[in-house]
């Protein structure tokens, strides 16, 4: 998913998927991150349990369209599996772990699986991925591993050179180190490739597309081993300095209720902050995942429309199911369980979430929406100058994303007044704000007016 472009000369603002929450009320409550992302992956791993047999190409392909790398989403489910098993979470041999591993070491016995490993193509990342995941797991596969280490040893693909793209590298390097197998001698290791990757490289969190912000979060999830390490950023001041991008992303893709990058921007949070409980967009994240989540666990992708869903029956009904809520719902499960792991015990009863609350702090929270952000603007700028610190640090914990969300729909009036906010707020210094001002300009060289104080 990429940023949103602009329609004409004019500002561009896309549709709030409806499950995206709505402005919060002043003062109210959220549950604790830890209860809402309990109630996530309980529901999830229900939902996936039921749904398991889809991940299976043969029966994915009765309705849903083939897959360039057929066994992709058992690919993705295995990576859950792993996590739960390492964190003590879902041990491997339960009811879900296990027929994963059943349906996964029968697709890697396939004819076709082993042709396609051969050809050492594009797509030969995946099968090793596939192979080592499998070994990892205990479901080992000596044959197809001794084909993965001789293609990898020559090369195959040229997967290794370090013309490929960052994030194609930091990927390779990581299914290597994590199988055990021997590389070559060309590709350079993970934190080397990491100092090349966006993530070293200052991301523009107010012009970064959907697919910059996916290489961003799969580059730290690769580096970070899924959280489990800060090793190899290179020290605890990478990763603070990290910290204030994905705290701005995340806020940005909370507001368009992307809930897959949201899950994913969570994952990332967590694995260079611990848990981030201090943080309200944290908490706020947290939250929106539960309560978009549908009653049997699955969590929504942006494609999927409850009014489709709604005229179908029986298979294509589950079909259309799976389809817009898979990916998803394993993102935001993988992020529970990162954050289970780290906690040290996965907590989630349904009640919890009514149970253990926490306050949010008192402001507003707008959607991607320009009316919505424009208001918030002007209460902003409405805020007593003799307020305490800790209401205006409040207010001002939201101008990133929101400036963000203004600078990516190119809209320079919302921009002007959050400009004209921030200044109120004593923020008008802020990197952040000074860059955003800087790109107003450009886009329009006249003096801009100051917003309305007061909505």
């Amino acid at each position: 998913m990429s940023a949103p472009a602009a329609e004409g000369d004019g500002p561009y603002w896309p549709p709030v998927p409806a499950h995206a929450r709505r402005e919060a009320a002043c003062g109210a409550a959220v549950p604790e991150p830890d209860a809402s992302a309990g109630h996530v992956l309980a529901g999830a791993l229900r939902w996936l349990e039921e749904y398991v047999e889809w991940f299976a190409a043969p029966r994915w392909e009765e309705y849903l369209p083939r897959r360039p790398f057929r066994p992709g989403p058992l690919l993705e489910l295995l990576g859950l599996v792993r996590l739960m098993d390492r964190s003590g979470l879902v041990p491997k041999e339960a009811a879900l772990p296990s027929r994963a591993l059943d349906l996964a070491a029968s697709a890697a016995g396939e004819a076709e699986f082993g042709q396609g490993l051969r050809r050492g193509d594009e797509l030969f990342p995946y099968h090793l991925n596939l192979i080592a995941l499998l070994e990892t797991l205990g479901r080992p596969q000596p044959e197809a591993r001794a084909v993965c280490q001789a293609l990898l040893a020559a090369d195959a693909g040229g997967h290794t050179r370090a013309y490929r793209p960052v994030l194609s590298q930091v990927e390779l390097r990581y299914f290597v180190d994590r199988g055990g197998f021997t590389p070559p001698a060309a590709p350079a290791a993970l934190d080397v490739l990491y100092r090349r990757s966006i993530a070293a490289l200052g991301p523009d969190v107010l012009q970064m597309t959907g697919d910059e912000t996916y290489a961003l979060t799969h580059v730290l999830f690769y580096v970070t081993d899924f959280g489990r390490t800060l090793r190899l950023l290179g020290g605890p001041g990478e990763a603070a300095r990290l910290r204030e991008p994905i705290r701005v992303l995340l806020g940005v893709h909370l507001a368009r209720g992307s809930l897959d990058l949201l899950s994913e921007l969570l994952l990332c949070a967590g694995a260079l902050d611990g848990r981030g409980d201090d943080d309200p967009l944290v908490r706020e994240g947290w939250h929106a995942l539960a309560t978009a989540q549908r009653q049997d666990g699955a969590v929504p992708s942006p494609v999927h429309r409850p009014e489709v869903l709604s005229g179908l029956t029986g298979d294509r009904a589950a079909a259309y199911l799976f389809g817009t809520c898979y990916h998803t719902t394993l993102a935001a499960a993988l992020a529970a369980a990162a954050r289970g792991r780290r906690q040290g015990a996965a907590r989630s009863t349904p009640g919890g979430l009514r149970q253990q609350v926490l306050p949010d702090f008192p402001v507003p929270a707008p959607r991607a929406d320009r009316e919505e952000i424009r208001h918030w603007a002007r209460r902003a700028a409405a805020l007593p100058r003799t307020g305490s610190p800790d209401m205006r640090e409040a207010w001002s914990a939201r101008l990133g994303p929101l400036l963000a969300l203004a600078v990516q729909a190119r809209d320079q009036e919302v921009l002007t007044e959050l400009l004209h906010a921030a200044g109120h707020l004593g923020r008008g210094d802020d990197a952040l704000v000074r860059r955003a001002s800087a790109l107003h300009a450009a886009r329009d060289p006249g003096p801009y007016a100051p917003g309305p104080r007061s909505g």
